[in-house]
């Protein structure tokens, strides 16, 4: 890739982290602006949802639109079949979360098919955003391809299995090509006791698989299109953060206590050691401290963690021509033989 080009094209990660994921939108504006285009896309959970309304065409602007039209109440669906007072419990028990999912499913089927303009029907497949003629793979394996434009990660807690979307799907007797975006999607969101788990039946008749938010296992899978040796253009990395030292969680009931934990659990366990490499490509984005499960968001608040994005993305790119040329360097220093031991250990 010749980064000094007007046109630069690089892959790119989206980092999950719930409704802090409008900061991933903001982000975008300036790589557009400077002539950024993405060549294959990877996202976890809200960052699925970007990662998605990138492959189809969205441009930043009209992701901000969808944003801020997008009623974030609706996405805590709840199923008020008994007494109110106990849903939560029973949804908790019986459903093993306390949101059914529907919302932001068929609300991706929407905008999904709108922007490819589908009239036969209304479901935007992975089918649907094939590369033609790529023949390249991902991880060094045969079964990964780079023809499809879209990666989605998600979590097995039943195999203790990472899913790498549409592929991973054919475990369970599911074509790749006809795995639709948004129950990729649905999977990728799940966060634990907030979300349903998406049940699937393995290959196996007699065995269920329960699947959840691909952050459970890689929050921010920023590795998914690395190779032996150089690239011929870069991984762009957009990880979502906040002011760390005076984060604090209040803790009154089992509810927040459980919140606490899963929000904990998200954001930390990427942020514990970002190699060095890793960082040099990686574009963090101040959330402003706003809560991964803040369903109730303002307007202003939106409006601020897509500005913030936006403004960390320009900082930088002041500095990602250096920084890219010192990844270059990094790369070149480490052999075939550590690469595919470090994937060996780490992903598979």
């Amino acid at each position: 890739m010749n980064i000094y080009s007007s046109t630069k094209l690089a892959d790119i990660v989206f980092e999950g982290g719930g409704v802090k994921g409008i900061g991933l939108v903001g982000a975008l504006k300036p790589f557009e602006q400077k002539g950024y285009q993405w060549k294959n896309i990877c996202g976890n959970s809200a960052g699925s949802i970007v990662a998605a309304l990138v492959a189809v065409g969205y441009s930043s602007d009209e992701i901000k639109k969808l944003m801020i039209e997008l009623e974030y109440t609706k996405i805590a669906d709840r199923n008020y079949s008994i007494i109110p007072f106990f849903s939560n419990i029973h949804n908790l028990l019986f459903k093993k979360g306390l949101f059914k999912g529907d919302y932001i499913k068929n609300w991706m089927d929407e905008v999904l098919s709108n922007k490819l303009k589908l009239s036969n029907r209304k479901k935007v497949t992975f089918g649907d955003l094939i590369i033609p003629n790529e023949q390249g793979i991902l991880l060094n394996n045969d079964k990964y391809k780079r023809k499809y434009k879209l990666h989605i990660i998600a979590t097995d807690i039943s195999r203790g299995k990472m899913l790498i979307l549409p592929e991973d799907i054919a475990e369970y007797g599911i074509n790749p090509d006809e795995l639709e975006v948004s129950l990729a999607i649905r999977m990728s969101i799940s966060i634990p006791y907030f979300f349903q788990p998406v049940k699937l039946l393995n290959k196996n008749p007699n065995r269920k698989s329960l699947i959840v938010d691909g952050g459970v296992l890689s929050n921010y899978p920023v590795w998914i299109f690395d190779i032996n040796g150089i690239p011929q253009w870069p991984t762009i990395g957009f990880k979502l953060g906040g002011n760390k030292e005076i984060r604090e969680h209040k803790i009154t009931n089992i509810l927040n206590f459980t919140s606490s934990i899963i929000e904990t659990m998200l954001e930390a366990q990427d942020d514990i050691h970002i190699r060095e490499m890793d960082f040099l490509r990686t574009c963090k984005i101040n959330t402003l401290d706003i809560k991964t499960t803040d369903f109730n968001i303002s307007r202003d608040k939106i409006l601020a963690l897509y500005n913030s994005g936006k403004s960390c993305a320009k900082d930088f790119l002041e500095t990602f021509e250096n920084d890219y040329k010192k990844h270059r360097i990094m790369r070149s220093n480490v052999s075939d033989r550590s690469y595919n031991s470090f994937m060996s250990k780490n992903i598979f």
